[in-house]
């Protein structure tokens, strides 16, 4: 240990927790201030899964996380799949994920079920299922794959690989890892690498411990007997979570959700509470602004994370003005007063926009409406 770090370590036991806490969040809030609002995606690039991006606001484990955008919590990535691209790898992880087709169509295969999805499609995978995508043959997709860090922190952020791209590129600083027959099992990160003392070797497959788990799960069977307590509940709970995931839709389809007039607009809602879905973790809605016009102006304690995908505009976060072109992502901190501006002159405005629901558990899921869009009072 350095004597800088050690000098930090004995000055921060000497100073009470009100104290620490006080300079942490001065520190948040400094960083968090420097950050933009709005930017462009960094595009995809070669991986062992495909083409897909970084994770566009930081690091999904929780490592480096203000380092793109003002959000602790939410993040997202692209895969884009070109016509005639080779197949992608496929893995599984412990959370759901929530893949949305920003344009052309494609597949989407679920533990051994394929399923079929078109431009504003939203794909839903649900807990611990081995997925794998493709784009049509002819036209291709590019999927936007919104997040959320909360998996890491509950101690959840389990990935396995469980095959590579039919055209896998390894990073600098990995080689991959064959067989006697010269199969591609895995690969390893070598020494060096993120401060690893020795060579780390990642194989193909399960994690042999989550994958009981998950298996004794789903061997469960319906719930049986009384439930004569809460404890009791909880138990029936698993059970009719599993039979939920088994049944549950894994396509949300664009055409099958209406559009509301609300006071902040035109919305679509493709997840939220009272849509049976696997996708707990986030909410996602669509929004519309006129050409000429703008959305309400509101306020909420979840931080939002919002695709441009038509138009051009503006947003105002607490009186600062972002602009805002499609493509781009914008971002938008808690308990930030925000209104979209539509200034393209030629299209309304489309805007995909995703919330972190664990917010209502904690009694922070309300929304506090300031201004009502135009188009809602003439109605």
């Amino acid at each position: 240990m350095s004597t800088v770090t050690e000098a930090r370590d004995e000055a921060s036991r000497a100073l009470p927790v009100e104290a620490l806490q006080a300079v942490f969040q001065h520190r948040e809030g400094s960083l968090m201030d420097g950050l933009p609002h709005v930017m462009t995606p960094i595009p995809p690039q070669p991986t062992v899964n495909g083409h897909s991006s970084p994770h566009q606001t930081g690091d999904l484990a929780c490592v480096e996380i203000l380092t793109r955008a003002p959000l602790h919590d939410l993040t997202c990535h692209f895969s884009d799949v070109p016509p005639n691209s080779p197949v992608r790898g496929a893995h599984r992880h412990i959370s759901a994920p929530t893949l949305f087709c920003t344009s052309g169509k494609g597949w989407e295969w679920n533990d051994g079920k394929t399923y079929t999805f078109e431009t504003f499609d939203l794909l839903v995978v649900p807990p611990y299922t081995i997925h794998q995508h493709g784009g049509d043959l002819d036209v291709g997709c590019q999927i936007y794959v919104p997040q959320t860090r909360m998996i890491d922190a509950l101690g959840l952020m389990v990935r396995e690989q469980h095959k590579f791209s039919e055209k896998v590129t390894f990073p600098e600083g990995t080689d991959p890892i064959r067989d006697e027959s010269g199969n591609l099992v895995g690969y390893v990160i070598k020494k060096g690498v993120l401060g690893l003392t020795e060579d780390l070797e990642v194989r193909l497959g399960a994690q042999p411990n989550v994958e009981s788990a998950f298996a004794a799960r789903r061997a469960a069977g319906p719930w049986e007997g009384p439930v004569e307590n809460t404890y009791d509940r909880y138990m029936q709970l698993m059970h009719e979570e599993v039979a939920f995931c088994e049944d549950v839709t894994h396509v949300i389809r664009f055409d099958d959700q209406p559009w509301e007039l609300t006071p902040q607009g035109k919305i679509k809602w493709l997840v939220h509470p009272f849509i049976d879905n696997a996708a707990r973790r986030v909410w996602l809605y669509m929004l519309e602004v006129p050409i000429g016009s703008r959305s309400g102006r509101h306020r909420h304690a979840a931080e939002e994370q919002i695709l441009v995908l038509e138009g051009r505009g503006y947003d105002l976060h607490d009186g600062q003005r972002w602009n805002w072109e499609k493509g781009d992502l914008i971002n938008i901190p808690p308990l930030v007063e925000h209104q979209h501006f539509n200034t393209d002159p030629d299209n309304p405005a489309l805007l995909f926009s995703s919330m972190p629901s664990m917010v209502t558990d904690l009694g922070l899921g309300g929304i506090e409406q300031l201004e009502d869009a135009p188009e809602y009072g003439e109605r």
